[in-house]
């Protein structure tokens, strides 16, 4: 029986959930489809109905709903409710439940690049649904969290926020800022403030890096790009909707 699986956000055509999910159900010989569903904030409420009309097995959520969606859902994981947010839905007996895979994918990318955060100063620019994610898989492997939500702009003028870069162990894009499509940073320079021995991780992705991820490396930064944290996220979701492990077989 062909199934059907899909991310819906706003926007979503960027997403590479399809390709990235293809090589995983081929694995298992699994028959599914992978949409991409943009569903526009004020659609959301019905998100029921959208589920039913195109016959969804679980579904992935990105911006701008991964917070809003918990109002919708029948029951949350524990992952989820730490998060405040959830990216991954699986349903079952026609309950929606909500899961958040965006921190532990977070640190497996981060491991991968040989980074840990235990003991160590994070600052995550953003405060939506993947800072938020990203925040408690962080605290909970033992690492110390910063927010910085005037992420556009920041100026190294403001004797706090340059504090806060300049301590960084570990720097963090939440924001979509970088997204195809999206607005970008106005000023890179807070990357030359950086420790030489801070990573640098943006959880958007682009085709060729993003400006951010382009700045860190010039500096000679260990910079790790969004498409490593979907990976690795994709795999826990992949084993939620299907209960197989496809983490033996690393892109």
């Amino acid at each position: 029986m062909k199934r059907t699986f899909a991310i819906i956000g706003d926007p979503v055509s960027h997403s590479r959930s399809p390709d990235l999910y293809a090589p995983m159900f081929r694995k298992f010989g699994i028959d599914a489809d992978f949409l991409r569903l943009r569903v526009t904030p004020e659609e959301l409420p019905k998100i029921r109905e959208i589920v039913n009309q195109a016959g969804l097995h679980g579904f992935a959520v990105t911006m701008p709903h991964k917070r809003t969606i918990l109002e919708y859902l029948d029951c949350i994981s524990d992952s989820a409710k730490s998060a405040e947010s959830a990216n991954i839905i699986t349903i079952k007996d026609n309950k929606l439940i909500g899961h958040n895979t965006d921190g532990d994918g977070l640190i497996n990318a981060l491991n991968e690049a040989g980074v840990t955060v235990g003991g160590r100063n994070v600052v995550i620019l953003g405060g939506g649904g993947a800072a938020l994610g990203a925040n408690a898989a962080i605290v909970r492997n033992g690492g110390t969290v910063t927010f910085i939500k005037r992420s556009s702009g920041l100026s190294l003028n403001d004797a706090i926020l340059a504090y806060e870069i300049n301590t960084a162990d570990v720097l963090i894009n939440a924001t979509p800022l970088g997204m195809l499509g999206a607005a970008d940073f106005e000023d890179l320079s807070f990357v030359s403030s950086l420790k030489p021995s801070s990573a640098v991780v943006d959880m958007v992705y682009t085709d060729d890096g993003t400006n951010l991820i382009r700045a860190a490396k010039a500096r000679g930064l260990n910079a790790i790009d969004g498409e490593r944290i979907l990976y690795h996220q994709g795999v826990l979701a992949f084993k939620l909707w299907t209960g197989f492990d496809y983490s033996t077989e690393m892109a």
